[in-house]
């Protein structure tokens, strides 16, 4: 007589979690620079979708509108705004401070502005946006912004 069992042995489980447990620990190293480029790629896209729609509001309303790093620091953030200074402004976007990365523009400003025609009032600008703590084959990433607002993000540090 034949006895069917509707399930696992305890040592078939155990395998099978012992597997698993392997497969883990090799995993877990590798998404530590993966998390780490997914961060870097999302803050460029951030700066850029800001930059754009700076510009495109600029357009719309037919007037100035500012990109102002908060605190003086790209990393700490920034705002789009219809004023120059946040208080007497209405705030377009506000981004938060992006933990773990370093923006910096490359001439040192920390704000800029599209008119109502969609023209940067200046030359265009370079954003280098790089990891605080760089892991191996980590490059920098960086933005830059044409004074007729076209953003463009390349691999490398800004030249």
């Amino acid at each position: 007589m034949r006895h069917e069992s509707n399930g696992f042995t305890l040592v078939e489980l155990m395998v099978t979690i012992s597997v698993l447990l392997v497969l883990a620990v090799l995993a877990v190293p590798q998404m530590a620079p993966f998390l780490q480029r997914q961060r870097l790629k999302n803050a460029t896209m951030d700066l850029a979708s800001s930059v754009v729609l700076a510009r495109s509001e600029a357009i719309k309303r037919n007037g100035p509108v500012y990109v102002v790093a908060n605190g003086s620091d790209w990393s700490k953030g920034w705002t789009v705004s219809s004023a120059a200074t946040v208080s007497t402004a209405s705030t377009i976007r506000a981004q938060s401070a992006l933990d773990g990365l370093s923006i910096s523009e490359t001439g040192g400003n920390t704000s800029f502005n599209f008119g109502g025609d969609g023209r940067m009032s200046g030359t265009g600008l370079s954003f280098s946006v790089q990891p605080t703590v760089t892991s191996r084959g980590q490059q920098p990433l960086c933005v830059a912004v044409g004074a007729t607002g076209r953003v463009q993000t390349t691999k490398g540090a800004c030249s």
